[in-house]
């Protein structure tokens, strides 16, 4: 546990003064309340032993910046600890696949508690390749990344912006659904008529509380894709569970800077005929399935899936027919946004963050980490948690890039997806009477909604910059066990040597950073949140680890397209699980590359597909791509039945091939999202025999293996097509 000690007023005024933002490039978060009276200056700060030097800033090489040119940069550091240090300040230029490049650096002196500015002169190499280059200035186990990339050539392959063919005069509300008819898994869930571009997220957040307080907002920028009259977010400000949902309010709105009117509607089933605002209560009630059922046998597709209270079975349906929760949160601008446009929209609100819960009843969201010593907030949102904490659209196919700007009590840690830009010192204000801490996280990368990641409380932190231009964060909660987290971190520590042999299938990391929060609340399930995994009730495994690191490619990288495809990622994440057990027969038989390993490393895959296709029930009696709310991440038909489809993927492509397929798709759908058809279509491509009865028996493999629900028993009741060398009916084909 970290103790508190007393920062001298003249110490924390140069802290004050030191860490305020330069310069244009930075963004602070807005301040809401006045400063504090001088006399409560008088600040606690967390107390180190030893040197513990932490780099809080770095800022950006001009927007010109050019290869063989030398530029002045500059930042701040602080020495948290309790005794005087000397380190070597070293910025690096970072390009991921790449080893990091020193280009230049400088010595500081620090007392203890002391904080000081300093300067580096860098040069760049004049010959660059390609691609987006990040400067990260590290000291010690403290890495911050400067907030702009330097951007050498072309860039980088980026999600097109889907616009209608031709701008449109008639202007019409958005769609408050990116479903379609008869979907009944979260049908609720995402908005139509724009684009997600980008998010800034800014958390006023009490740990003590587990408030957010007045100052909260978010700033989203989007494109229309129709000329919108009004659109809609997703934001769950209440619920049904009145101990751990949230109770938030919307403050105010704005859009492009002017007050705009707001309400809140319950979801319409996607493609009502009548339109959204269908005066039919049965067009805005929840099922499991199409269509909804319930007491009243309504004849109509699901408007929403339940928040079912319970995981018990026999209530499953329980819900069936009762209204949806009015969260859709309708805007309506001064004017119309016309198509092609680019628009702000701010949303300020405050309250209690809190869970959701899912059509299986257990629940995801905002987990408050609450006893003596250890506040906050613990973030896992699979599938569609995160609009119970902030405003968004919220599917998987909505993936803006992202900034978090966390203000928190002085000496708590807020976590958040991509890179550390800055950790600044605040005066005390009405919010933070004790000071506070404003963290700057920074995604280059697009986020899906069910995958943005923001813990706050006592975690500890700290990142290493691999070799291969990846930075590995790692972040504990300080309440765990201190025997207990020196196991969790050398589990942990083994991140990079499981991206790099993931990426021997996956191709190259598709991220500027990786990392892992193990957090103490119990919630029900690990997640890939993407770039920060998080692990729950204070422990984490090597098998699970492996799963979620593939999450990385597959699922975060190249997202599901909607959540009946959510069998396409679990089931390449539960491979590679498969891929290390194989891993260890191949260790154990010699080691890669000897005969005997390699041979071993394709037994154990066999073993795993024959085992696995001996069960006679769990993964047949339901389709992969056809899931219900409650069975959709218990079911064996999300994670084994696809596992295994892959292992009989790679022996009908061949290894070589199939590696080749998954490092393609990485390539075409990057930063994107992916169809079954799409996925299916990448694989056939590396058919070894592409003839017209090649392809067709692959169909049919996709058919039998994703598609098709048996009866139970196993045998004939399953699929017959499965691969060389593997049990079942094998793959002909001329």
């Amino acid at each position: 546990m970290k103790a508190s000690r007393m920062l001298s007023l003249l110490g924390l005024l140069l802290v004050v003064a030191l860490l305020t933002p330069l310069g244009a490039a930075a963004k602070p978060p807005e301040r809401q309340a006045p400063l504090a009276p001088l006399p409560s200056l008088l600040t606690p700060l967390p107390r180190v032993a030893g040197a513990h030097l932490v780099v809080t800033r770095l800022t950006s090489a001009p927007a010109g910046a050019r290869a063989g040119h030398a530029y002045l940069l500059s930042g701040t550091i602080v020495n948290l600890g309790g005794a005087a240090v000397r380190s070597r300040v070293v910025v690096h230029l970072v390009r991921v696949g790449s080893r990091p490049l020193a280009i230049g650096g400088t010595v500081v002196s620090l007392a203890a508690h002391r904080s000081g500015a300093y300067g580096v002169r860098v040069r760049l190499p004049r010959v660059l390749a390609d691609g987006s280059y990040a400067l990260v200035a590290c000291a010690q186990l403290r890495c911050v990344t400067a907030e702009r990339h330097l951007q050498v050539g072309p860039a980088a392959h980026s999600r097109p912006v889907r616009l209608t063919a031709a701008a449109s005069k008639t202007c019409s509300s958005g769609a408050h659904s990116l479903s379609s008819f008869g979907d009944h898994v979260y049908p609720e869930t995402g908005n139509g008529g724009y684009t997600s571009i980008h998010s800034d997220v800014f958390l006023a957040y009490d740990a003590a509380t587990n408030l957010f307080l007045p100052g909260t907002h978010v700033v989203l920028t989007d494109q229309a894709t129709q000329c919108l009259t009004d659109f809609s977010l997703d934001f769950e400000r209440t619920s049904q569970n009145t101990k751990d949902g949230p109770n938030m309010t919307v403050d105010s709105v704005l859009v492009n800077g002017r007050p705009a009117s707001f309400t809140f509607v319950q979801p319409t089933y996607p493609g009502d005929p009548n339109g959204q605002n269908d005066p039919d209560p049965r067009a805005h009630e929840a099922g499991e399935l199409t269509p909804v059922g319930g007491p009243e046998s309504n004849p109509f597709p699901p408007a929403c899936s339940p928040e079912l209270l319970s995981t018990n079975p026999n209530k499953q349906t329980s819900l069936d027919g009762t209204q949806c929760p009015a969260n859709k949160l309708v805007i309506t601008p001064s004017s119309p946004i016309p198509s092609g446009a680019t628009f702000v929209v701010q949303v300020g609100y405050s309250g209690r963050p809190g869970l959701h819960n899912d059509g299986d009843g257990t629940t995801e969201g905002w987990f408050r980490v609450s006893q003596p010593g250890d506040t906050g907030g613990f973030v896992t949102t699979e599938p569609v948690a995160t609009e119970d904490w902030m405003p968004l659209n919220d599917h998987p196919s909505a993936k803006p890039t992202y900034d978090f700007y966390d203000t928190v009590p002085l000496g708590k840690t807020a976590i958040a997806n991509g890179e550390l830009v800055s950790q600044l010192t605040n005066l005390p204000d009405v919010n933070f009477p004790g000071g506070s801490t404003t963290w700057h996280w920074h995604s280059p990368e697009a986020v899906a909604s069910y995958l943005v990641e923001n813990s706050i409380g006592s975690y500890d932190l700290n990142v290493r910059l691999a070799a291969s231009g990846v930075q590995y964060y790692e972040a504990q909660d300080s309440a765990i066990p201190k025997i207990r987290a020196a196991a969790n971190k050398t589990i942990m520590d083994v991140q990079e040597d499981i991206t790099n042999f993931q990426s021997t299938f996956n191709g190259p990391f598709p991220f500027t950073t990786d990392g892992v929060i193990v957090g103490v609340p119990s919630a029900s399930f690990e997640e890939e949140m993407q770039t920060k995994i998080t692990f729950a009730g204070g422990a984490i495994d090597l098998d699970t680890f492996h799963h979620e690191n593939m999450h990385q490619w597959w699922g975060d990288n190249v997202s599901e397209a909607n959540y009946n495809l959510t069998f396409f990622k679990e089931g390449l994440a539960t491979l590679g699980e498969f891929f290390f057990a194989a891993r260890n027969a191949q260790a154990a038989a010699g080691g890669p590359g000897t005969p005997a390993g390699d041979a071993a490393f394709e037994q154990s895959l066999v073993d795993s597909f024959n085992s696995t296709y001996a069960n006679t029930v769990l993964n047949w009696t339901g389709a992969p791509s056809d899931p219900r709310p409650y069975s959709l991440f218990s079911g064996s038909s999300t994670y084994n039945r696809p596992g295994i489809a892959y292992i009989a993927l790679r022996r009908i492509l061949g290894a070589a091939s199939f590696a080749a397929a998954l490092q393609q798709i990485q390539r075409t759908y990057r930063q994107g999202t992916i169809t079954e058809a799409q996925l299916e279509s990448g694989l056939k491509a590396f058919l070894p025999v592409p003839t017209a009865a090649c392809g067709a028996k692959l169909s049919q493999f996709f058919t039998q293996w994703f598609d098709t629900a048996y009866p139970p028993g196993g045998g004939a009741n399953r699929p017959q097509i499965t691969g060389p060398g593997l049990d079942g009916g094998g793959f002909q084909c001329s």
